[in-house]
């Protein structure tokens, strides 16, 4: 009976003994790394965290900035704009000397003897002779000097109070340039004969006196001192 069990124990041995000696190569195996892992310490040190941990820095420069650049407005001038009944500060000379010859007739027609029809007259004609000296009605500046296709060779003036005085029929040897600043008495000519639309008129001085384009009686202009 007892040989049956220790034949029975050799021949099963005999048959899973390859399965026996894998199983226990296997428990020896996870015995074996148990221990490894706890003898080994699971966590790094504080020093060791430290030193892995790589550093950020905290003093960051922003990114320098320019300067905002004041701009500052120009204030439009404001200037209130002359009237008719504004004068100018500086004193009045007459032009010339001689006697009006043809009226300021802005508002209404005046026969012209030159061109035989009725037109305005914007200014007043002084009676001279040729060659006479023309001055300055006013303290002011030259603003330009042109010849006009109807009163010939002509001298403007500006002045305070957008004021312009007009000198025209004057020869064509002007002694000012533009931009000249001149007192009121200064030569700004000399009577001439080049104003084709007043040919049959005596020689004369067309003097006309303007504010803000608007035509003004030259008697009254010089009229102020």
């Amino acid at each position: 009976m007892q040989n049956k069990r220790s034949k029975g124990i050799r021949n099963f041995v005999k048959g899973k003994g390859y399965y026996i000696v894998l199983l226990l190569c296997a428990v020896a195996v996870g015995v074996s790394g148990y221990f490894l892992l706890s003898r080994s310490d699971p966590a790094p040190s504080t020093s060791e965290s430290s030193a892995l941990t790589p550093s950020v820095s905290t003093n960051v420069k922003e990114p320098t900035r320019e300067p905002a650049t004041d701009v500052l407005a120009t204030e439009p001038d404001e200037t209130p704009a002359s009237t008719g009944s504004q004068q100018t500060e500086s004193p009045r000379a007459r032009p010339v000397s001689g006697a009006a010859v043809c009226a300021f007739a802005a508002d209404r027609l005046a026969y012209n003897e030159t061109t035989r029809d009725w037109r305005t007259h914007e200014g007043i004609d002084y009676a001279a002779t040729l060659g006479q000296t023309v001055v300055a009605a006013a303290d002011g500046t030259v603003y330009t000097i042109y010849e006009d296709e109807h009163y010939g060779m002509t001298v403007v003036l500006r002045h305070s109070g957008g004021y312009t005085t007009h000198y025209a029929n004057l020869s064509e040897e002007i002694p000012v340039t533009v931009g000249q600043t001149v007192l009121a008495g200064d030569t700004l000519g000399t009577v001439g004969q080049t104003a084709c639309t007043e040919t049959a008129t005596e020689p004369h001085l067309h003097f006309a006196v303007y504010c803000n384009n608007i035509p003004q009686d030259p008697e009254e202009f010089l009229k102020e001192t």
